[in-house]
């Protein structure tokens, strides 16, 4: 399946990325950032809050699994951050 990166959530998800980067992140962005999957977080939540209908999120959906088993996140506990 081609990820689509072009989708406008991914751009809006990448800008906020770069623009949490910048400044002061706070311990929920830092446990985000740590899975390496941020950007790809954030563009599901943001096309989920949008159209609040996760059917119609599918793509973003399927790029976060991708990112999060390509990051060995597979066995990462909620509560504990990978160092």
């Amino acid at each position: 399946m081609t990820q689509n990166t072009d989708s406008k959530y991914y751009q809006q998800a990448l800008q906020e990325y770069q623009d949490m980067r910048k400044g002061d992140e706070d311990v929920w962005d830092t446990r985000i950032d740590k899975t390496g999957c941020y950007v790809e977080n954030m563009a599901l939540q943001l096309c989920h809050a949008e159209t609040n209908d996760w059917r119609q999120c599918l793509g973003e959906m399927a790029k976060f699994r991708t990112c999060w088993d390509a990051k060995g996140n597979k066995g990462r506990v909620a509560t504990l951050d990978r160092e």
